[in-house]
């Protein structure tokens, strides 16, 4: 199967996609833009079994006028310029799948002839009277609240529970971070056998860890495209946390989090289970200044990122200053321990000790 990756979420979604496959019924699959919802889809069609082709609809690319000729087709002289008859993507899929992207995007008034051909599974082009069947398998995604979209009238009720018979959900990356690394060495490996020339970078274990503390907004399309920047403007230079850094064009706080946590460490008792005590940390606050330079300088600038950053930065120093000891780590933050591993599960954090 196409999909990388061995976090909980990732093995739940394989299990489902082999279990809904074979079976010709309608799914939709949901999740935020470039998380991978394609290669589900692609997925799905392979286990499929079905011989015919895997026909793409992008819904939002097609302008409204001409997206019901491009699904349905027409009949020669059906309207001005159709001097030829010509076949839809309907037709095109017949035996195989077809894939509708963003299918939220419909216009609305091209929905009803899209509900009636998925119940009688059966079109008729622009221009004939003529119902004709056809053999299709339907697969729907879209990156948006569809049924958000049924409540503001801008989507039918009837064609949402159509198209969703089954529907799949894809995690966002920062949801999966445990899977960056593999991730990122399957697209290196994709990046060295292509006919680009260019090499993969170099990764470290400083760089997995800058890289796994970014919240990627653009989930793995933004990663792919993180990872051929490095190929490009750092060609033989190894990938660490100042390296990512600069190629996620990202403010740059590092002094103000070695300060913060040098403080920390330093207010520590000196005992075999220190605490960290709470207002050491609490009193450290970035200056209104640096916030104003940060938010005005840096478009990319994620509240989100930065946060989770300091939090996995924070269980990394606890780990390392407790020895790896998991119930001494989560005392020094006031957790409990089965938060603390749950935490530790989320970010895809080592807990051995370094050699």
């Amino acid at each position: 199967m196409l999909i990388n990756g061995s976090s909980e979420q990732i093995n739940a979604l394989r299990a489902d996609i082999k279990i809904a496959a074979p079976y010709n019924v309608n799914i939709l699959v949901v999740g935020p833009t470039g998380s991978g919802k394609e290669l589900v889809v692609r997925a799905l069609h392979q286990l499929s079994g079905r011989k015919g082709k895997l026909v793409s609809v992008n819904c939002a690319a097609i302008p409204r006028d001409l997206i019901e000729a491009e699904l349905f087709g027409h009949e020669k002289g059906a309207f001005t310029g159709a001097a030829t008859r010509r076949i839809g993507r309907f037709e095109e899929a017949a035996g195989g799948t077809l894939f509708l992207d963003e299918i939220a995007d419909m216009p609305l008034e091209l929905q009803g002839k899209l509900l009636r051909a998925i119940e009688a599974r059966a079109i008729s082009r622009i221009g004939s009277n003529k119902e004709q069947p056809i053999d299709f398998r339907l697969i729907c995604a879209t990156h948006q609240n569809i049924e958000h979209k049924v409540e503001q009238g801008e989507f039918r009720q009837d064609l949402m529970y159509r198209i969703s018979v089954i529907t799949l959900e894809v995690p966002s990356l920062r949801d999966r971070m445990s899977d960056l690394p593999e991730l990122v060495r399957s697209i290196s490996h994709q990046i060295e056998t292509d006919e680009s020339g260019l090499l993969p970078p170099k990764d470290s274990s400083s760089g997995l860890l800058e890289m796994m503390a970014f919240s990627w907004p653009g989930n793995i399309r933004e990663l792919r495209n993180f990872l051929q920047r490095g190929a490009v403007l750092s060609k033989d230079v190894q990938i660490d946390r100042d390296v990512v850094r600069k190629l996620l064009r990202l403010p740059n706080i590092q002094l103000e989090e070695q300060k913060l946590f040098r403080i920390a460490i330093d207010k520590m008792p000196n005992d075999d289970e220190p605490e960290i005590a709470a207002d050491a940390v609490a009193s450290l606050e970035w200056s209104d200044q640096l916030i104003m330079d940060t938010l005005n300088g840096h478009e990319e600038f994620s509240l989100e990122g930065h946060i989770r950053s300091q939090e996995i930065k924070f269980i990394q120093l606890a780990l390392q200053i407790s020895n790896y000891n998991i119930a001494k780590a989560a005392r020094n933050l006031s957790l409990k321990r089965t938060t603390l591993i749950a935490k530790i599960g989320k970010y895809g954090i080592s807990t051995d000790a370094p050699l």
